[in-house]
């Protein structure tokens, strides 16, 4: 089971059926989540090779790294499926209700989590979450993820397809705009994961907050 991506760690209060549901959605995610960061890894590398003119080898990342958020995408499509056809999103949007007294917690869970250093929001990127799940849920916002992973995989794809050909001006603009879009995904799945995990513990936000204090320091 995933320590830091799944939906939730522990429910000790939970029927054996939710926690069997529960799994059965979790699975793929973590597995899901090791893909996409092993992409992630690919691409910092590719910056590296770049930097040492070795052109050769940075193609080659950028394939490794298209075949990885591929991989990626599978699971988290395979659980987004299982989630919708077990019907998986209800009873979690419920849990986070209950645990933020009545609805999901996401403002709160986020801004805490933002001041304590795990994860990188600004308000307008809190707010827009937290509308998200308002609309939908976490069928909505776990859905914007995948949608928005897909995109780039397309984008990643098709550069990789290219990349052996792509001149110096080409690899200077797509190099950063490959890192830029993923972690823009990165963080916006890190703010999910940090609803899903702190956000279904009452109090765990504030225990955070109180625990860590925020560093200016880069």
């Amino acid at each position: 089971m995933s320590r830091v991506c799944n939906k939730a760690p522990n429910l000790p209060d939970g029927s054996v059926a939710e926690q069997a549901l529960y799994q059965r959605v979790d699975g793929p995610i973590a597995t899901g989540s090791a893909h996409f960061m092993r992409a992630g890894s690919e691409l910092h590398l590719m910056h590296s090779d770049l930097e040492l003119n070795d052109v050769r080898q940075a193609a080659l990342r950028v394939r490794c790294a298209a075949a990885a958020v591929q991989a990626g995408l599978v699971e988290y499509r395979t659980s987004h499926r299982a989630a919708q056809e077990l019907g998986f999103y209800p009873v979690h949007d419920e849990r986070l209700r209950a645990a933020g007294g009545g609805s999901a917690p996401v403002r709160e869970t986020l801004g805490t989590a933002r001041d304590a250093d795990l994860v990188q929001l600004d308000r307008a990127a809190i707010e827009a979450i937290a509308l998200r799940y308002e609309e939908g849920g976490d069928e909505a916002a776990f859905g914007h993820f995948v949608t928005a992973l897909s995109a780039f995989s397309a984008d990643l794809d098709g550069f990789a397809a290219s990349a052996d050909e792509a001149g110096p001006a080409d690899w200077q603009r797509v190099a950063w705009q490959l890192l830029t879009a993923f972690d823009r995904i990165r963080i916006y799945g890190q703010a999910l994961a940090v609803i899903n995990i702190l956000g279904m513990t009452p109090g765990a936000v504030a225990v955070v907050g109180a625990g860590n204090g925020r560093s200016d320091r880069i």
